[in-house]
């Protein structure tokens, strides 16, 4: 395999190393997660009014502060995909979380929470791959594709991977189900569905998704459906909205990317040599996945 340091990469080639293509994938997510959710802070959304009212910020002082903010969530993602450090990381899983929890702060559901896992679920998994234990120097340095993967890094990739996964449709679902979220009804009014009735139908599909993309993952059909099925969905943002809708798109990269992380772990020599070692000590693997060569 062929080690390649460049910034852009071909992330499908098989060329290129397991290692190099996850630390592409673990920066291009946060580089548009980020990106896209500063966008908002720039254009002074009117819907992040209620974030600051949980802290009793006024309008006109949380108008003041969003460019601030979103010049700040631009800068991240741009730095933590040109030169990451564990510092960087440990404040975008930090912000993730926090953004994440001020939906339900500000009264609108967990549901919103466990919605934005794509958001959250990416900074976790890419600072816990390089680890806390460093240097101070080291908390500051430029991080490279991992030099190699451990079977303990592999469990925790897939598991937190999975988590995600289940959190994040479940949580969409939820928004359909219990919430009867607007924007979610306005984006499938498109498909023709505009029955309250239809709304929590799809949410359930959602939440039913979630629970097989958890527990069965290495199905052959499960983790391609999720990506394109994903990407597809919040690609109406911008179709059943404004054109500048996209950067909700764009905001949402985790939630195509994670899992691709997790169909290229099942599919690298690393998930074979774990499951190797699991027949070794007399455990059983799952044997139904059709990617393992």
């Amino acid at each position: 395999m062929t080690k390649n340091t460049s910034l852009f990469i071909n992330p499908f080639s098989s060329n290129i190393s397991y290692e190099e293509r996850l630390f592409f994938w673990l920066r291009f997510s946060l580089l548009g997660c980020f990106v896209g959710h500063g966008f908002w802070g720039l254009v002074t959304k009117k819907g992040w009014l209620p974030f600051f009212e949980v802290f009793f910020i006024d309008s006109s002082t949380a108008f003041a502060l969003m460019p601030l903010v979103g010049i700040m969530d631009i800068m991240v993602g741009i730095i933590a995909f040109v030169y990451p450090t564990r510092a960087l990381l440990l404040w975008a899983s930090f912000w993730t979380l926090f953004t994440a929890a001020l939906r339900p702060s500000a009264g609108m559901g967990m549901s919103e929470f466990f919605e934005r896992a794509g958001n959250f679920g990416v900074p976790l998994l890419f600072f816990g791959l390089y680890g806390a234990s460093a240097t101070s120097r080291q908390w500051f340095a430029k991080l490279k594709p991992l030099p190699d993967f451990t079977l303990a890094q592999g469990h925790f990739l897939e598991g937190l991977m999975r988590l995600s996964l289940l959190s994040l449709l479940v949580g969409h679902g939820g928004l359909c189900v219990f919430m009867k979220h607007q924007v979610v009804a306005r984006n499938l009014s498109i498909l023709g569905i505009t029955e309250v009735q239809g709304l929590q139908w799809f949410g359930l599909f959602e939440i039913a998704l979630g629970l097989i993309a958890c527990l069965k993952p290495r199905l052959s059909w499960v983790l391609p459906f999720v990506c394109v099925y994903k990407l597809t969905f919040e690609l109406l943002f911008p179709v059943a909205g404004v054109p500048m809708d996209i950067f909700e798109t764009i905001e949402r990269m985790g939630d195509y990317i994670i899992p691709i992380i997790l169909l290229q772990y099942y599919r690298s020599p690393y998930y074979q040599k774990g499951q190797t070692s699991f027949h070794s000590s007399g455990m059983y693997a799952d044997r139904a996945y059709p990617f393992q060569h």
